[in-house]
């Protein structure tokens, strides 16, 4: 009887070692209300229709860049794109233009859920993120999403770890987001989206 409680006892504590190493004490939790997504949707899954996306998604990360540069929070830099809401519309429909069709775009501003997604060494929880949804024509072909703030989008000049931490991000976010530890590292990301749940259905 001694020797199974021993056992019990030994498990539990072997539990909670592996938990409070993944549990998010120190604010990783935050780290869905720091970033902006970019979703642009293609019209349908054609090799025409996908091309266009690309360049879509190209018009709106260079017209972006100068919007949110120098911006030094997420706060800031959703303000700036509701402020350009309409500016960003019309450079899609321009680059839609100029490549020859005439899809109308929709362009919206919210919450969107994504899946775990990698970028580079950058590795990013599923979870509800804010997100700058671009839905070209029927909006039923594949889609393509990234990063828009921190700028961690195709062609990021800087290393990712850099440029998190100029966007606010603590270090305890940035190295969730970075450090690839096996198992644990899978633990903690169940357990910070579990909890990001949590806190979203009250």
């Amino acid at each position: 009887m001694k020797f199974r409680a021993l056992i019990i006892f030994t498990s539990l504590v072997l539990l909670m070692t592996v938990c409070s190493a993944a549990l998010p004490v120190n604010g990783e939790v935050g780290l869905y209300d720091k970033l902006i997504r970019l979703h642009v949707l293609a019209n349908s899954d054609s090799e025409e229709d996908q091309a266009l996306k690309l360049k879509v998604r190209d018009a709106v990360l260079a017209y972006t860049e100068d919007i949110v540069s120098g911006c030094k929070d997420v706060t800031q830099a959703k303000a700036a794109i509701e402020n350009s809401k309409n500016e960003i519309q019309k450079v899609c429909e321009k680059t839609v233009e100029d490549e020859g069709y005439d899809y109308p775009v929709s362009i919206q501003l919210g919450m969107e859920k994504y899946p775990e997604k990698s970028y580079g060494s950058v590795t990013l929880p599923s979870g509800d993120y804010y997100s700058v949804r671009v839905m070209i024509g029927e909006a039923e072909g594949h889609n393509w999403w990234c990063v828009l703030f921190p700028p961690l989008c195709v062609g990021a000049a800087k290393d990712g770890r850099a440029v998190m931490k100029e966007a606010g991000l603590t270090k305890n976010e940035v190295d969730v987001l970075t450090e690839n530890d096996g198992d644990k590292y899978v633990l903690k990301f169940r357990i910070i989206e579990f909890f990001r749940r949590a806190f979203s259905s009250k």
